[in-house]
């Protein structure tokens, strides 16, 4: 196999044997006649792959369709029953959660143990373990049996295990489909940094993550490839095989509540005086910024920046429900940054961006796009910037919101502070269907029946 080629399969196969009890497998084994007893079912039949080094493939199909069977084999999990595997480069695999580890080891000798297994040294590890404790965030539990830990905990090891071992091929199997939200877009934020370095191989039902990472799509059925090529394509094809095949699940009924259809001011940045008593103000149970570069408890936010302001706390406020972390689509909301200015700041532009666990960004603001005036900053001022909105009609999931303070303006700026993915907010849905990512709040629609054969 060429140097170009990470994965070769030709003319793959598997399969199972059925039986109908135990009783069955036992008169198989014994009859002098080899007579069989069960029934052949196939897991795959006949895949053909030829995957390129750094190219990142999706691989779809319905539950039962061969995906995982296909990645078990091409990591050595399992072994074909006929055809030929090439593998170029080191494997690292997140198939079944905690495969591979030891339930009695604890979750540090098992990141060695790992680590062993993927051919590499004990030195080289020591080095590595750091920077994978700190991933995991799994705190003390790194030196208890992996037995005791919760699936998200194992999850979170495993992951941080796979993306450490600095793998030449990334096969992972649903899963990020565990795991709070914050962890997620995490996860997905170190996968893209994978892509067009390593070759990556992912099973997922997420249509979406398809699009947004895949360069090329796999679709299976009943163990055989029906397809293969662009992800839009494909994504295009297996989505109208799916609705042709039956009406996709109901969403459960929307609460009753009607919602804020006030629309409040934009953004207003006001000057708080370290002396003013704000003791009326609900305070936010969101994580302090220590200093430039770590911000306190759970959050796993990056955060960087010149460092002449600083984000002191930042909150996000429903304006009928106080301090929330999810929201329905209409509803008045704002979101609240404390600035601590160190140094002068002539013209400082504070903003926030809102992004989903692909990454991709939804909607954000700043105070120059607002065309709202921000005085200069002086050294020792204190400023609470307020963003208030409605908040859009967005498809319902968990999103990363990440803040920004800059001096300049939008063609050149230096950035003194940026916190990523602070805070993660849920959308709840608010309406009982909504097609694609984003909704029209408000939609007229006009239908007249028309006599037959009436002019148009």
């Amino acid at each position: 196999m060429g140097s170009d080629r990470a994965i070769l399969l030709k003319g793959i196969e598997k399969s199972y044997k059925l039986y109908q009890s135990p009783m069955s497998r036992f008169k198989e084994a014994l009859h002098p006649r080899k007579k069989k007893y069960c029934e052949d079912f196939y897991a795959l039949k006949g895949i053909d792959l030829d995957i390129p080094r750094g190219e990142t493939w999706g691989i779809i199909g319905l539950n039962g369709s061969g995906k995982s069977t296909l990645l078990k084999i091409i990591c050595g999990v399992i072994q074909a029953d006929c055809g030929s595997l090439q593998v170029n480069g080191r494997i690292a695999a997140l198939l079944e959660l905690g495969s591979g580890f030891n339930p009695e080891y604890t979750g540090r000798q098992n990141v060695f143990f790992s680590g062993a297994l993927a051919d590499i040294g004990r030195a080289e590890m020591e080095e590595r373990f750091p920077e994978i404790e700190a991933f995991a965030e799994i705190g003390d539990f790194i030196d208890q049996p992996v037995k005791s830990y919760s699936s998200g905990m194992l999850m979170r090891l495993a992951f941080a295990v796979a993306v450490h071992v600095s793998p030449d091929i990334l096969v992972v199997d649903e899963a990020l489909a565990v795991g709070d939200a914050r962890f997620q877009h995490k996860c997905m934020k170190k996968i893209k940094s994978f892509k067009g370095h390593s070759t990556m191989l992912l099973v997922t039902h997420d249509m979406n993550a398809v699009l947004t990472l895949c360069d090329q799509a796999v679709w299976l059925h009943e163990g055989s490839m029906v397809e293969i090529g662009n992800p839009k394509k494909i994504v295009d094809r297996y989505t109208q095989a799916f609705y042709e095949g039956g009406p996709p699940e109901l969403p459960p009924d929307l609460p009753s509540e009607p919602l804020s259809e006030s629309m409040p001011d934009n953004s207003l940045p006001e000057k708080v005086s370290d002396s003013e008593d704000d003791s009326s103000a609900v305070q936010p149970p969101l994580p302090l910024l220590e200093n430039d570069t770590t911000i306190k408890v759970e959050d796993g936010a990056t955060t960087y920046g010149a460092g002449e302001v600083k984000i002191s706390k930042v909150a996000f406020f429903s304006h009928e429900r106080g301090p929330v972390d999810a929201v329905y689509g209409g509803e008045a909301v704002s979101v609240h940054i404390w600035l601590e200015a160190l140094k002068e700041i002539k013209d400082p532009v504070v903003g926030f961006l809102v992004k989903n666990k692909l990454g991709l960004e939804i909607f954000g603001f700043n105070s120059i796009t607002l065309q709202t005036e921000f005085p200069p900053l002086r050294a020792g001022d204190c400023s609470l910037v307020k963003f208030e909105f409605i908040w859009p009609m967005i498809a319902s999931d968990n999103y990363a919101i990440t803040i920004a303070i800059a001096d300049g303006d939008m063609e050149q700026c230096t950035m003194h502070h940026m916190v990523q993915d602070v805070m993660m907010v849920e959308v709840l849905r608010t309406q009982e269907y909504q097609i694609g990512l984003v909704s029209a709040e408000k939609v007229g629609v006009d239908i007249k029946l028309l006599d037959s054969g009436a002019a148009y």
